[in-house]
């Protein structure tokens, strides 16, 4: 990926599918909407996907790059996270492992994007 790649991509577009997705999942379980880490999952997804909306709006490189420190914040919590679910049960293996893989694929071009703020 070059430099500038980051600029093409729709990095709020893909945190929003993260978080419609983890919304999905949880929808219609009942048990769901009274767990602490299964809510705390859905606002961190929720906070992501706002966070690089807000960097992707901003016309002012500082505060870009403060909304993606933010981001990638947000996107490191979530991985443990999910993990917490999985090993709780209350989330699948196979989902966990999408859901973790898309997260390790944006977190990259979370920082380029920060990096190239700095410059």
């Amino acid at each position: 990926m070059s430099i500038s790649d980051f600029l093409n991509l729709n990095l709020a577009a893909q945190c929003q599918d993260l978080a419609g997705e983890i919304n999905k999942v949880y929808q219609r379980l009942d048990w769901a909407l009274k767990n602490e880490i299964v809510q705390r999952l859905k606002r961190q997804a929720h906070r992501l996907a706002q966070a690089v909306q807000s960097a992707q709006n901003s016309k002012n490189p500082s505060q870009t790059q403060m909304h993606l420190e933010n981001s990638l914040a947000l996107a490191h919590e979530l991985i443990p996270l999910m993990d917490l679910c999985l090993r709780k049960n209350l989330l699948s293996p196979e989902i966990q492992k999408r859901w973790v893989l898309k997260l390790k694929t944006m977190e990259p071009r979370l920082q380029e994007w920060c990096d190239a703020c700095e410059s």
